[in-house]
């Protein structure tokens, strides 16, 4: 029996539109012509099946670089406050749900958990907000209890900072390197133990690039 979709109006995850596959196509052109975007171990990127992307933040555009090199529909959990005007479309239309951190987000885990249930791919930064200094820090422990509670293997993901104009005319080029699926032991439980998790993934992710292509 086919699986539901989980909120009316979105794509199913064995789908993508012809929107969102234009959209996709569009960013990838102008992101080689203008920044040299590049994508390392996309055949890492399981074909079908929940999963769970773990990726760096530190600008602004990380969610769209993500969606750019992921050749697979997915879904984002965002802040709540960026669903305003026409931001809030945009950001409906690449795959992102409201979370009220203010509430705890408890709401926002369960929409996760049926993304998950119904076959998506769940997007995830475990740093939180952006940083723009270029070093890991502390990793919260959200993407780790939705990867165990949701059977969902861990995808870490690489985002590297967009090069500026003169480091392109250095021979600079963005990168995006995609790792190898993890697959969680679904025993963990408890705070600490999910924090050690995903110090562990978070230290994986920021070792991507460190690896031969």
């Amino acid at each position: 029996m086919d699986k539901p979709n989980v909120y009316p109006g979105r794509s199913r995850p064995d789908e993508m539109s012809f929107r969102y596959w234009l959209f996709r196509k569009v960013m990838r052109f102008l992101g080689r012509l203008f920044f040299g975007f590049t994508v390392h171990g996309v055949e890492n990127v399981p074909k079908t099946g929940r999963l769970v992307i773990a990726a760096n933040h530190s600008q602004y555009a990380d969610p769209v670089l993500v969606c750019m090199a992921v050749p697979r529909r997915m879904q984002w959990m965002a802040k709540k406050q960026l669903f305003v005007g026409t931001l809030g479309k945009f950001f409906v239309f690449i795959g992102s749900f409201a979370v009220d951190r203010e509430s705890g987000g408890r709401a926002g885990l369960r929409s996760a958990l049926a993304f998950l249930s119904a076959g998506w791919i769940l997007g995830i930064f475990p740093e939180g907000t952006h940083r723009n200094d270029g070093t890991a820090r502390e990793a919260k422990s959200g993407a780790v209890m939705l990867a165990i509670r949701g059977n969902a293997p861990v995808l870490p993901v690489h985002v590297g900072k967009l090069p500026t104009l003169r480091a392109q005319l250095r021979g600079e080029r963005h990168h995006i390197h995609i790792g190898k699926p993890i697959t969680l032991d679904n025993t963990i439980r408890g705070g600490k133990a999910y924090r050690e998790a995903a110090d562990e993934i978070l230290r994986i992710i920021y070792s991507l690039p460190e690896k031969p292509a």
